[in-house]
């Protein structure tokens, strides 16, 4: 169980992208559960999930963070990302920032809830787009992201525009 800890910013992602919570230079991560199946959900990566039918982008982050961490958000939106796999459809990720939370952290049931330097957090291996991801949550400007992986889930491509 993670508690104790107190945030400043939280980055929040609004369906299946992360949410990642910062404190100083640590952030906060989960998924370090070599056991699961899926190979996204068993790397280091932000809370999240997907928006339910009828579920708005906010609605979602902000249910999302109270069943898989306990606090209480206020996001505000810094962008979008749009998925593209040969595989799927294309899909899309609304991206959100929040300063603060409210209430304690508690135990996340999809992954060990994690404290990483932020300097490390490059480092750890996580999908390419999350990568190309992380350093937008922080720019002044809104964005759009478009990132295109091959059959074997690879980046192959990414595209960032400012708006």
């Amino acid at each position: 169980m993670v508690s104790g800890r107190q945030s400043r910013d939280i980055v929040v992602d609004g369906f299946e992208r992360p949410v990642h919570i910062y404190e100083g230079e640590l952030i906060l991560l989960s998924g370090f559960r070599a056991e699961l199946e899926n190979l996204h959900r068993s790397r280091p990566r932000g809370l999240g999930g997907k928006a339910e039918q009828g579920e708005s982008p906010i609605e979602c982050v902000k249910r999302e963070i109270r069943e898989e961490a306990g606090i209480e958000i206020q996001p505000i939106w810094k962008g979008v990302v749009t998925f593209s796999d040969p595989s799927t459809n294309d899909w899309e990720a609304h991206v959100f920032v929040a300063e603060g939370f409210k209430g304690e952290l508690i135990s996340c049931n999809e992954g060990e809830l994690t404290w990483i330097d932020e300097s490390e957090v490059l480092n750890l291996d996580m999908p390419e787009g999350d990568k190309k991801i992380m350093p937008l949550l922080f720019e002044k400007n809104k964005f759009h992201a478009h990132l295109k992986y091959d059959a074997d889930k690879r980046l192959v491509d990414s595209k960032i525009d400012f708006i």
